[in-house]
């Protein structure tokens, strides 16, 4: 079953609108759910009044911090968050009060009636303004959330030494994951009188724990269910409706429901984080890559998050997968009043590629040299030591892609651009990038994954793993994992999954499911088949633990066992009336090591495309005072399928990883991380000009394109 494209086990309930997703769940009786938010960016709290919200019709309780039984806090690294805050709000997001009723409308007019006396403080809504002496301080800590050095050798003598040098300065935008279904989920108390929360989330034992904290109960009376999901990409890690509708049952003793509205979604959950990055980088004569260095500014807003976790992972990934002499990378994560910003596909590889594969197109045309040679004599091969510090086990599978790619249409064409527009108005251009993606959570963090296969007294086979299914077909990657081992239709594999009740396979991230429980799930698979072989009758089960093996460790969370290699190149069209950029043709070529399943991986890499479009050119949330202006889909820029191109080739050029037993590598991110750096190229190919600030839009490249014209 390995290699073949199978129907995915839930395609058709969905395709037919059968399915039922966490925001389609309504328990009977239930009670509906609204928080006050503090709507300002830093302020004292001074009063909180309820006694009107308690008296309005249709409700039941309204909350504050002093009804929480238990820890008044939460985050996945450090319980920095509060649930319902009590002394300060440090973002317009902040939840100050819950409010229980019988209908949602019951619970949002009484939200208006509770009063909140606040003394505003002052924000600090740019991170370079958290690091000044005078800053205000944000952060449990200070306002300097985390701090990386990575990097070996001498950089000074290196840049110094070196025959050409490139410095490039740009900051990147905050992305909203733009799910098709917001924060959603109920919860209610099961037979076993547990606290059962049904919500869309991506670890259930992660959510589990900082519940059963929050409540004051042990971890075994609360049961977290995390059913397939309308989309995460990284933005339902973090605690979203679990602690208040846990709340809403240990208070009432009702069922409870609680859907974020759009609004609300966009204006306050996580985002992908704002980085401001200065990279300089240079070579030789002969086009051989001397020094890098790089300095990172990452703004995880109010509260930790994942912030650590994710400029970690940016700094490891800044200097590209090239061979330097000396490397030297600086990254900084601060607190500011603006939102929380946390994981999102990618992890911070989408904001730091963009200074090192622009670097690379600057350098090689100062050499004279192809763009594409000036980076394939400047690859790392296994054995070399990498930017970060570490050194590279495996083999760095570019130079096959490279080959691949040079006899596409795009990359055999890259010399050809418009020098005058063309008939219908519009400069072209091809732009490309090539990009190194780490899976799995890295040196020190990653646990492993367990899984138990079971055929039960009827001779069925069943997985059971708490893996959630975010959408992009794990599961059915898992079954065909199984049934290969067994020696069955992948079909034959019942699913039990999802859950804290399941067997701990750990969060569904990182690009690591695939790779980390599926290798779980073929160990558990050969001992199965081991066992029927051998003539065992009735009901068997086995459970299996893979972990992978880090030789080294840089810092918590790096190097990566492993890295996804890919090339993406873009056909760019610049409408000379507007400034509008549209993408008009992409070419993929990617190593996703053993494919378990081709569809899956292509529409992984087509998903991703549309993100980084996104990221590239048009989404950006726009904020004043820390709250976001732009918090519907009306204002807020998505692309659409207008903006994505029909021509999008995907070419899967697939070597065994050799991380792995089964040679798999994490592809969910590797299709958006490298678009950003391929348009940005292309553009300049067009204007002859670098931009400063991500996403491009039409207003900034107005005034270069004018002056082009002039």
């Amino acid at each position: 079953m390995i290699g073949q494209s199978i129907q995915k086990w839930d395609a058709r309930d969905k395709a037919t609108g059968t399915f039922l997703y966490p925001s389609d769940l309504r328990p009977e009786h239930c009670v509906h759910l609204k928080v006050l938010r503090a709507g300002r960016a830093h302020a004292r709290i001074l009063e909180i009044d309820i006694h009107a919200a308690q008296k309005a019709p249709g409700v039941l309780r309204v909350l504050t911090y002093a009804d929480i039984p238990g820890l008044n806090s939460f985050g996945l690294i450090t319980p920095d968050q509060p649930v319902l805050c009590h002394d300060r709000v440090r973002f317009p997001g902040d939840a100050v009060a819950l409010v229980i009723a019988e209908s949602e409308h019951e619970a949002q007019k009484a939200c208006q009636l509770i009063h909140v006396e606040y003394e505003d403080l002052p924000a600090i809504l740019d991170p370079k303004q958290a690091l000044a002496p005078d800053a205000p301080q944000i952060g449990q800590n200070g306002n300097l959330c985390h701090e990386v050095n990575l990097g070996f050798g001498d950089v000074d003598a290196a840049l110094a030494a070196s025959a050409h040098v490139v410095r490039l300065a740009y900051s990147t935008g905050r992305q909203e994951h733009a799910f098709l279904e917001p924060e959603a989920g109920i919860a209610y108390r099961d037979n076993q009188q547990r606290i059962a929360i049904i919500c869309g989330g991506q670890n259930p034992f992660a959510d589990q724990k900082q519940i059963a904290a929050i409540l004051g109960i042990p971890v075994e009376q609360v049961y977290v269910s995390h059913p397939p999901m309308g989309g995460a990409f990284g933005g339902k890690e973090d605690l979203n409706v679990q602690a208040h509708l846990a709340l809403a049952v240990q208070a009432t003793d009702r069922p409870a429901r609680y859907v974020y509205e759009r609004e609300e979604s966009i204006g306050y959950s996580v985002k992908r984080h704002r980085f401001e990055v200065d990279v300089e980088v240079g070579c030789d004569a002969t086009g051989k890559l001397t020094g890098f260095r790089a300095n990172l500014l990452a703004d995880t807003g109010a509260y930790m998050t994942l912030g650590p976790a994710v400029l970690v992972l940016a700094a490891e990934h800044a200097s590209g997968p090239y061979r330097f002499q000396a490397s030297r990378i600086h990254g900084q994560a601060v607190h500011t009043n603006t939102g929380n910003a946390s994981a999102f596909r990618g992890f911070g590889n989408p904001q730091v590629i963009l200074g090192i594969e622009q670097a690379m197109d600057e350098l090689a045309a100062k050499c004279g040299l192809n763009p594409i040679d000036f980076r394939e004599k400047n690859l790392l091969r296994g054995g070399d030591r990498a930017g970060a510090g570490h050194i590279v086990r495996h083999d760095v599978t570019l130079p096959r892609l490279i080959a691949a790619a040079r006899k596409g249409p795009l990359l055999s064409a890259l010399s050809q651009k418009s020098v005058h527009p063309d008939q219908d108005g519009k400069f072209r251009a091809t732009g490309f990038a090539f990009v190194w993606q780490g899976f799995g959570l890295g040196a020190g963090a990653e646990p492993g994954s367990s899984v138990t296969l079971r055929r039960d007294e009827n001779g069925h086979f069943w997985l059971n793993c708490s893996t959630a299914d975010l959408g992009e077909g794990n599961l059915s990657a898992f079954q065909q994992i199984a049934a290969s081992g067994l020696g069955c239709h992948a079909h034959d594999i019942q699913l039990d999954i999802g859950t804290t009740d399941n067997t701990n396979s750990w969060s569904t991230n990182a690009s690591r499911s695939v790779v980390v429980t599926g290798n779980a799930v073929a160990q558990a698979a050969k001992q199965l088949a081991m066992r029927i072989a051998a003539g065992e009758s009735g009901e068997l089960e086995e459970t299996a633990h893979y972990a992978p093996i880090f030789p080294e460790k840089l810092t918590l969370g790096a190097p990566h066992i492993g890295y996804s290699y890919g090339i993406q190149a873009v056909r760019i069209a610049l409408d000379t009336a507007t400034a509008n950029v549209t993408v008009e043709e992409v070419e993929t070529w990617l190593d996703a090591g053993t494919v378990i399943n081709p569809d899956g991986v292509t529409g992984q890499i087509e998903g991703g495309l549309a993100q980084g479009l996104g990221f590239a050119l048009s989404e950006d949330l726009v904020q004043r005072e820390g709250r976001v202006l732009n918090n519907r889909f009306s204002s807020y820029i998505l692309p659409t399928i207008r903006d994505v191109p029909i021509d999008v080739r995907v070419h899967l050029i697939n070597h065994p990883d050799a991380s792995n037993p089964l040679g798999a590598r994490g592809i969910a991110e590797v299709g958006l991380t490298p678009a950003a750096a391929a348009i940005a190229n292309a553009l300049a190919r067009c204007v002859g000009h670098r931009f400063a600030h991500f996403p491009i839009k039409p207003e900034a490249i107005l005034p270069v394109m004018e002056e082009i014209l002039s």
